[in-house]
């Protein structure tokens, strides 16, 4: 299928790029290993296709782009444009790069970036014309090990399904009522200027709003979350974490903690752990420092199916399909080649 109707203006790059919110040793074996790659065959429209899992928890799905072979994109919803990554920008010489006219907010900075306009791209058996890509300076986000991320200029005008224990996703123009079988809690949400989607949810029965990021490993508040639900910087049982670098290469400290639930409608996640730390992109989010704020990361529906309805603007959630020991036992393959 070809979308001949795209949108040209480059927006501010989404909110946090890929969330790196992990230890470096953790970092780099994503680099390293990936869970169940897929295949680099494309499939029509509308039928489910592979989904590879790094070990960070990322989703990743086949891009191609110029009709050179697939490679591997982060599904990032909150990240506005769609990103090549250094590696892959140096096997593409003929890229024409020119400076963008905004900067890129990563979770804890900004960077001056490039963006380049290639011909086509086709990803879940779509095809759009002329896109303006992103193009990432070297940082964190290459510890990921992937070719790029997959952003809201091309997904947000599509229903996007993924099973994560499955390991299947697909992405159609409207929600189809099979996609919807078995997802029994269903949400409201809005769409950002960076057409991130925005929703209420509950931790520890307390409701704050936050942004579905799948490009963040780790679910993340800010001091007035953590306080909302009782914390303090001198409550027993936080630990100190690893900072969290975003998209761009700045780093801010960060402290763990435990938390009872949490609850997206009637979807419900226990016994996790979140980060707590003031990120710089919460203010760009319009969040003050006093207002609790949540960056909903993929480790929340690491055990679920899940279906983004961008054109109905709904959440829609299944039951965990997979226990917590399930998760962590499961073997990971081999390194997924480009």
């Amino acid at each position: 299928m070809t979308h001949i109707r795209y949108r040209h203006h480059l927006i501010m790059f989404g909110l946090l790029g890929a969330l790196v919110a992990v230890e470096a040793q953790k970092s780099a074996s994503a680099q390293t290993g990936a869970a169940d790659a897929p295949a680099s065959t494309a499939a029509p429209a509308g039928q489910t296709q592979p989904l590879e899992i790094l070990r960070s928890g990322h989703p990743v799905v086949q891009v191609s782009i110029d009709g050179a072979a697939p490679r591997r994109f982060v599904i990032d919803t909150a990240a506005s444009s769609t990103t090549i990554l250094p590696r892959l920008r140096a096997e593409m010489p003929g890229l024409v790069a020119r400076p963008s006219a905004e900067p890129l907010d990563g979770a804890a900075g900004s960077t001056e970036v490039e963006t380049a306009t290639v011909g086509q791209l086709q990803t879940g058996g779509h095809m759009l014309r002329s896109p303006e890509l992103m193009l990432l300076p070297p940082g964190p986000s290459d510890r990921l090990g992937a070719d790029g991320i997959l952003g809201a200029d091309i997904i947000a005008d599509f229903a996007v399904e993924m099973d994560m224990p499955g390991r299947r996703w697909r992405m159609t123009p409207r929600v189809e009522t099979a996609m919807l079988d078995g997802l029994p809690a269903s949400v409201p949400f809005t769409l950002d200027d960076q057409r991130a989607p925005r929703l209420t949810i509950r931790i520890n029965g307390v409701e704050m709003p936050a942004i579905l990021d799948t490009g963040a490993r780790g679910t993340v508040v800010n001091w007035a979350a953590a306080r909302a639900i009782g914390l303090s910087p001198d409550s027993p049982g936080l630990v100190r974490a690893s900072d969290i670098r975003g998209a761009t290469s700045h780093a801010v400290p960060s402290v763990e903690a435990r938390i009872d639930a949490l609850t997206i409608g009637d979807a419900r996640v226990d016994g996790r752990n979140i980060r707590i730390a003031d990120l710089s992109v919460f203010k760009v989010l319009g969040y003050s420092l006093d207002q609790p704020a949540v960056i909903l990361g993929i480790d929340m529906f690491a055990d679920r199916r899940f279906v983004i309805d961008y054109p109905g603007k709904r959440l829609h959630i299944s039951p965990p399909t997979l226990t917590a020991t399930a998760l962590a036992s499961a073997p990971a393959a081999a390194p997924a080649q480009p």
